[in-house]
């Protein structure tokens, strides 16, 4: 029997896009509104390798959408992620609960820069800093 798990108090489920990329490598959660958001999630088997610890290609995936969160949120406008460094502190391991922040460093008309910090029981084991760009999509033309 698969165990139930206890989401912790004030986190909410976040709703993706369905279908798209974020609602097949989570599910998260948050808490809190702009600009004082914080996302949490489970580390499951399916996001792990095969040490039983998550994923480096989760745990980006996971920063980017944070910071993408924070991006689009600073400017409401089409944003894509042009670049992401990430730093891998300590290993995350299978069910723990792992929160993430992002902070907007600063913004102008074209770029957000933004850091990702993710931390389990306020340790950090996690971080990352990326350059968003915002974008005009016209979907008739490459």
């Amino acid at each position: 029997m698969k165990k139930k798990l206890q989401i912790p108090g004030g986190f909410k489920p976040y709703k993706t896009i369905e279908g798209k990329f974020a609602a097949h490598v989570g599910p998260y959660f948050i808490k809190n509104k702009f600009p004082d958001t914080i996302f949490g999630t489970y580390i499951q088997n399916y996001q792990t390798n095969l040490n039983e610890v998550a994923h480096g290609g989760f745990l980006m995936a996971y920063a980017d959408s944070v910071g993408g969160f924070c991006a689009y949120n600073t400017v409401k406008k089409s944003i894509v992620t042009i670049n992401l460094n990430s730093n891998f502190i300590r290993h995350v391991p299978l069910g723990a609960w792992l929160e993430a922040r992002g902070n907007v460093k600063k913004y102008g008309r074209r770029l957000i820069f933004i850091n990702v910090d993710m931390h389990i029981k306020n340790k950090l084991v996690f971080s990352a800093s990326g350059i968003w760009q915002i974008i005009n999509i016209d979907k008739d033309k490459i």
